[in-house]
């Protein structure tokens, strides 16, 4: 298989993927050196380099994770703290043509709870949307044409402080300022608590079979 770079060359990286068989990364950012919007055929396929910035693939994940029990873990770095902020949810996988995501969503005893409920309570449920296959349930914009980056869309807004349906995009423009009061939500950005407020200067998502 080959993937397409950002610089429209063919990437040998992603030419013969590894096979995951117990745990691996499929989602890394850290210094946007990798444009994220892109088609849904890139987002199908892969993109970047798996030594730097990559998405592995939803046809590859989708195949891991239709077999066995597998946790999503997320690693995010943010602009003023020390530490990564972590998040472990548990029965992922995404499913079927338009890759629909499924996990459990976090329960109010649950660590992290108020940290990760905005996202499995609005992206939980959804189909993959890029700028050229709108799946979101916004029936006034295209979602990831206008945020930018492919993800599990619901809305592409939600309101000055509801953050509920306010979109988390890990995979948004990486340089673009977050405004997280206002109505413009571009930007690499978590929805919720974290405490984020700053940019996020890295991010990773994982996956481990139970």
């Amino acid at each position: 298989m080959r993937n397409s770079s950002p610089n429209g060359k063919d990437n040998p990286s992603l030419a013969s993927k590894p096979t995951v068989t117990l745990h691996g990364v499929i989602h890394k950012r850290k210094l946007g050196s990798v444009n994220f919007t892109r088609c849904w055929a890139e987002y199908r396929d892969g993109f970047g380099d798996l030594t730097g910035e990559f998405w592995l693939g939803n046809e590859v994940v989708r195949k891991l994770t239709s077999e066995g029990t597998w946790n999503l873990h997320i690693t995010m770095d943010e602009a003023g703290y020390a530490y990564p902020k972590k998040l472990r949810l548990k029965q992922f996988k995404i499913a079927g043509d338009n890759y629909t995501l499924h996990v459990n969503p976090l329960q109010p005893w649950e660590r992290h709870y108020s940290a990760g409920k905005s996202f499995t309570d609005v992206s939980v449920g959804q189909p993959f949307s890029t700028y050229d296959r709108d799946n979101d349930a916004d029936g006034n914009a295209n979602c990831a044409a206008q945020l930018k980056g492919g993800w599990w869309f619901k809305t592409c807004t939600g309101g000055v402080g509801n953050v509920d349906l306010v979109p988390t995009n890990l995979n948004g423009e990486y340089s673009y300022p977050v405004n997280y009061t206002g109505q413009d939500y571009r930007g690499v950005r978590w929805a919720g608590a974290l405490e984020f407020g700053g940019q996020i200067l890295s991010c990773r998502l994982a996956i481990r079979m139970t």
